[in-house]
């Protein structure tokens, strides 16, 4: 059964980099095999971590479906899928077979590693040399990017800081630095502000270890190394000027004359919306067909941009929109969701190295990519953090208990 754990998770980024009957597809053999390893007699402890996090995920998915159920029903916006409120407790099942029968680590880095050659491959085959491009897929820009740069991370993770075989490790590197390449050809600024964060956690962690293995290398290699380094630094910079530059101007254009017909200019057009919706029902909020509805009103009394109803009445950012929909008591949830696992992670990060590692840096990067996308009523970044975070935790769980390193 363990192998067939570790299938699912190594497959499971693969599929959501690609086609969406993919990544269905292997939810639903997820959903098989769950139902079969919680019918299997297999004795596993029961930990606070466990309950801790079925509560976030219980709690959280309770109260979307009880707040979507105030208009009759489960009428979710355009650009989604009206079962979203209903995935949190599915990952409840998937956890808890993950916890009978724990997934390997190296079907995490595996796995993600395959994602970001994927989605790196697929893109650098696309790109046609130009800056200003946005280099785009079947998949919104924005969780592809995000995604990309969440699997690339991951992949370097396993690559730079395991103990194992030199070509595995490169092999994960290169991996790695293909989903960062896929994020900068998306153009997708939202998740570039968590790299800083990213690259200040792993130093602080393991910084030392890596300078001294990076000190033993040869001179040659280390010369290639560099070389490489620069490249890709100057890669970096190229994608990344441009975008930069047209955030300057769209602020500068906001500021000026109020225009919300840009990128920028329309999502603090959103933000203030959902700010001044908040204020007006802040324990409960507007729900999830009372705020499409008022939306809609503001915009034919021309106080909101039109261009909002286009992407399906959320507001870019999971913090306001949840603020605006569901009030505190929906942002109390949200925080659950990032606040649990970090905590456990934290917890456990001597324990169980890379793995809880991996667990906080995820955290961290979805908390990124939410300030400025509601990245939970994207099918694609909610499936990917649930299935990432259930993974995580389920071998945390069994690493700690055998007290072996990730």
């Amino acid at each position: 059964m363990s192998v067939f754990s570790s299938a699912i998770l190594f497959i499971f980024p693969v599929a959501l980099m690609l086609e969406p009957w993919s990544a269905g597809l292997v939810a639903l053999l997820a959903g098989v095999w769950s139902l079969v390893a919680l019918c299997r007699r297999a004795e596993v402890p029961v930990a606070a971590a466990s309950g801790a996090w079925l509560l976030a995920l219980l709690v959280f998915g309770g109260h979307w479906l009880l707040d979507a159920g105030r208009g009759g029903g489960v009428p979710m916006a355009a650009h989604t899928l009206a079962s979203l409120p209903y995935w949190p407790l599915l990952a409840v099942g998937l956890f808890l077979a993950w916890r009978r029968f724990p997934p390997a680590p190296a079907a995490l880095w595996w796995g993600a590693a395959l994602a970001a050659a994927v989605a790196g491959a697929l893109l650098l085959h696309q790109w046609g040399g130009t800056v200003r491009v946005r280099v785009r897929t079947d998949m919104n820009s924005i969780p592809f990017g995000n995604l990309s740069l969440c699997f690339g991370v991951l992949a370097l993770l396993g690559g730079l800081f395991q103990r194992r075989d030199p070509r595995q490790g490169t092999l994960l590197v290169v991996a790695g630095v293909l989903g960062l390449v896929a994020s900068l050809l998306s153009g997708t600024r939202g998740g570039w502000i968590t790299v800083p964060a990213v690259g200040l956690m792993l130093v602080a962690w393991r910084g030392g270890a890596l300078w001294r293995r990076w000190s033993s290398l040869p001179l040659a290699w280390r010369a290639v190394g560099g070389a490489v380094l620069l490249a890709l630094a100057v890669f970096a910079v190229a994608r990344v000027w441009p975008r930069v530059e047209d955030l300057f101007s769209d602020l500068q254009r906001f500021a000026a004359d109020g225009n919300t017909r840009t990128s920028v200019g329309l999502r603090l057009d959103m933000w203030g919306t959902a700010w001044s919706l908040f204020l007006q029902k802040p324990w409960l909020g507007w729900g999830e067909q009372g705020l499409a509805l008022e939306l809609q009103r503001l915009i034919l009394a021309g106080r909101l941009n039109e261009q909002a109803q286009y992407f399906g009445y959320q507001l870019h950012s999971d913090v306001l929109d949840t603020l605006a929909r569901r009030g505190l008591l929906g942002l109390g949830t949200l925080l659950s969701l990032y606040l649990v696992p970090a905590w456990l992670f934290l917890r456990g990060r001597r324990e169980v190295g890379a793995v809880a590692m991996a667990g906080l840096l995820t955290v961290v990067m979805f908390a990124g990519f939410g300030l400025t996308q509601s990245q939970f009523r994207d099918p694609h970044t909610l499936a990917g953090y649930l299935v990432l975070m259930s993974g995580l935790l389920a071998m945390s769980g069994r690493l700690d208990r055998g007290r072996r390193p990730g």
